[in-house]
């Protein structure tokens, strides 16, 4: 009888355990960026009340119509619950020993995946993410921060050129966490030599802990992209210049500004922003050749030759950059170096 008595006790002060572990509120409870309704009113707010997965629900109900950000926010609070219900039953502290179980969670029980290319703009939006189970670098890692944020974990998205991770910081354990990877763990170094992120300036946003806005930034930018995609150039031009405005020293938004303002026949604000963009990070043969283009419709073949020659000695399989050298020689009337650099190209 003792041992019957002694069973049950144990199973009542687990499931109130477990209880607890599940109704004790999230850590983002109360933040006003919970109730804000527009980017606009998120960019007002001050870091600390910034919800990042409000604020990228925000942006998928402006790009489709039939997503509504309440239900998909109560999934998110429902999967932050669940971790934190596990932690608790196994008496783990919420710190960075949590993250193998998130990583569990997520990428072996769930099984959110990363796609083999970021080729469908959906794959950016969160709701497509939870629905899906599937995303790209930028897209899985807003899903990790979000559910760090509920759990009051210390993760910050990191940014590198083409390319984003989160990172755990906690003042004294830090780590990286690859979401493309099922959480997995590589040092800076990879990052840096893989993504040949250019060496450090005062200014550069590469492989630093950016802040929510920071990160709702780097999202901006694929966002641009996205409604280029979909032939959008206005929603594009929105959220690009939003883009530079919230991270003026990330290249890849100044060099995607800068392709939207060539194809609007604004040369002038798309040499800037390319210049602007190489100015950051110099290993981009891809915007060299863009701002060749520029040159080149300004008239300014010398200097549009130029860039397309450092495109070129980035990479020497660029095979735009060859077509748009011969192009360039063309019109000078230099055939015989137009005929070198398409054969290149062929």
């Amino acid at each position: 009888m003792k041992k019957v008595f002694l069973l049950i006790f144990y199973v009542l002060v687990f499931t109130a355990s477990e209880s607890l572990g599940r109704q004790a509120p999230l850590a983002n409870e109360g933040k006003s960026g919970l109730y804000a309704r527009s980017i606009e009113r998120v960019l007002r707010l001050s870091e600390d009340e910034v919800d990042l997965a409000t604020a990228a629900m925000i942006i998928s109900e402006q790009w489709s119509d039939i997503v509504h950000g309440r239900r998909y926010l109560s999934e998110l609070d429902d999967m932050a619950l669940e971790i934190r219900a596990r932690l608790f039953k196994k008496d783990l502290k919420t710190n960075y020993r949590a993250i193998p179980m998130i990583n569990e969670y997520l990428f072996d029980e769930l099984e959110f995946k990363a796609v083999s290319e970021a080729s469908d703009p959906n794959d950016l939006f969160l709701h497509s993410v939870l629905d899906r189970k599937r995303g790209y670098c930028l897209s899985l890692s807003i899903l990790y921060l979000s559910l760090g944020e509920r759990l009051g974990l210390p993760l910050y998205g990191v940014v590198v050129p083409g390319h984003f991770f989160v990172k755990y910081d906690d003042g004294r354990v830090q780590f990286n966490i690859e979401t493309t990877s099922k959480g997995g763990s590589a040092p800076d170094e990879h990052y840096m030599t893989k993504f040949n992120v250019p060496e450090e300036e005062k200014n550069s946003i590469y492989m630093k802990k950016l802040s929510k806005v920071q990160t709702l930034g780097c999202f901006l930018n694929n966002l641009g992209n996205s409604y280029c995609d979909i032939d959008d150039p206005d929603s594009a031009l929105l959220a690009l210049e939003r883009a530079v405005e919230i991270n003026p020293s990330l290249s890849e938004s100044r060099a995607n500004l800068g392709n939207l303002y060539l194809k609007k026949g604004r040369i002038r604000d798309a040499i800037y922003e390319y210049r602007k963009a190489l100015e950051i990070n110099p290993n981009d043969a891809k915007t060299y050749s863009n701002l060749g283009n520029a040159y080149t419709k300004r008239g300014w073949l010398n200097d549009a030759i130029a860039q397309y020659n450092w495109a070129l000695k980035l990479d020497p399989n660029f095979t735009q950059a060859y077509k748009n050298l011969s192009i360039a020689y063309s019109q000078r009337e230099q055939y015989s170096k137009a005929e070198t650099a398409l054969k290149e190209a062929l």
